[in-house]
């Protein structure tokens, strides 16, 4: 029977030529913008941006760049099959925090792998071009694992102590470390503890969807195409899944939307940071607003809100609720979206209104996953994102 998961041999940069590995690791191809993508190729000109993006409409230039760079020896093979520990070390508001897990390859074809969140068209598009010409999984998709993964969790304590592969930080200050995990044991060992264990794709829908029919469609020309590079973490204090809220453009329209709000919710005046500690803690539908340079808490008086609202397991995530039941009775221009309260409202311009959302529990994302059920676009932001750079899997035959 074919494993869930296992090690691989990653194509990754040579450490012999690039010592600062801030300048070559960039953010996930979906959240670098134009601006973003111009600064990146200032760093060095062998940024990891010039290999996860097309350069326009070209994916000719990523294929380019990396055969080029493989010749050079920028980057190399390595020659085990490793699991890699990637280990981050972030700040969420006063709390620091770490975050382990480890990518390695993830059988697609296993029946336990669970999405959560719709996916689009276009971001697909993109990456079927991108992975038909480049020929490779250009960063690992983020999964969670449904059980305590203790072996996992011993191995990670272990290696921390030890010097890394790789070790940088990136532009939001977080520390990003990498160690190869080569010993048969320990590789067998959290192979097995691993394989009974349900899968959550917490982030790479679309990598996987695309990577999936590139298999269906290619299955007899590489070997293991029926796996894709994924990174795995476990449940553990550092698995932080942070809030999306919303701003509304709605110029001259704002007034009315308040008014409206009232019909069903009691809005009373709050400070920001009590706001902040009810988002928390509240475990009834409410959500915070933020209007006029004031935040309001909107406590629900109308519970026949929650009669519309249907599967029942739907009932308790904020995000759905508000997507269904009140952002429907709101004229608005458009939506964008932020994932704090500070950040919310520095961002609310004077004809925007934001709508301060309480973050999905992992518990809930589970729940809706195993179901079979999706969640909203933009309903979790697993905090922070993974650095794309680290290693990459190229298909062999």
């Amino acid at each position: 029977m074919a494993q869930k998961i296992k090690p691989f041999k990653a194509t990754h940069y040579n450490p012999t030529f690039l010592d600062d590995f801030s300048k070559i690791a960039c953010p996930p191809y979906d959240i670098i913008d134009k601006d973003k993508i111009q600064s990146l190729k200032k760093r060095s000109p062998y940024n990891y941006c010039r290999i996860s993006l097309a350069d326009g409409k070209n994916y000719n230039k990523p294929v380019e760049n990396l055969k080029k760079w493989l010749n050079q020896k920028i980057l190399v093979d390595d020659c085990k099959e490793n699991y890699y520990l990637y280990q981050q070390k972030f700040r969420v508001g006063k709390k620091q925090l770490s975050r382990y897990g480890i990518i390695c390859l993830l059988n697609m074809e296993k029946k336990e792998i669970f999405f959560h969140e719709h996916t689009l068209d276009k971001p697909k598009e993109d990456r079927r071009k991108m992975i038909e010409k480049v020929k490779a999984n250009l960063s690992p998709v983020f999964v969670v694992a449904g059980n305590t993964g203790n072996f996992l969790k011993a191995v990670s304590k272990k290696y921390t102590k030890t010097k890394p592969f790789l070790e940088f930080k990136d532009d939001e200050n977080n520390l990003n470390r990498l160690w190869k995990i080569s010993k048969k044991a320990e590789i067998e060992n959290i192979s097995s503890s691993l394989e009974e264990s349900y899968m959550v794709i917490a982030d790479g829908h679309h990598r996987f969807e695309t990577s999936f029919d590139y298999f269906q469609s290619k299955r007899k020309k590489f070997k293991d195409l029926n796996y894709i590079l994924a990174y795995i973490a476990v449940p553990q204090p550092g698995l932080v899944v942070l809030p999306t809220h919303r701003i509304i453009s709605a110029p001259g329209k704002n007034r009315d939307n308040f008014d409206k709000l009232k019909e069903d919710f009691e809005l009373k005046p709050i400070s920001q940071i009590k706001l902040d500690k009810k988002l928390k803690t509240g475990s009834k539908f409410s959500f915070g607003v933020y209007w006029n340079n004031k935040f309001y808490f909107a406590a629900l008086q109308n519970n026949a809100i929650l009669d519309t609202i249907s599967p029942a397991i739907y009932k308790k995530l904020d995000t759905y609720v508000f997507h269904q039941a009140v952002l429907p009775k709101l004229s608005y221009r458009k939506v964008g979206y932020t994932h704090s309260i500070a950040q919310a409202r520095k961002n609310t311009k004077k004809n925007e209104m934001a709508f301060l959302l309480k973050a999905v529990s992992l518990k809930s994302i589970f729940d809706i996953a195993k179901a079979g059920y999706k969640l909203p676009q933009k309903s979790t932001y697993f905090y922070p994102k993974l650095s794309s750079g680290l290693v990459l899997r190229r298909f062999r035959t």
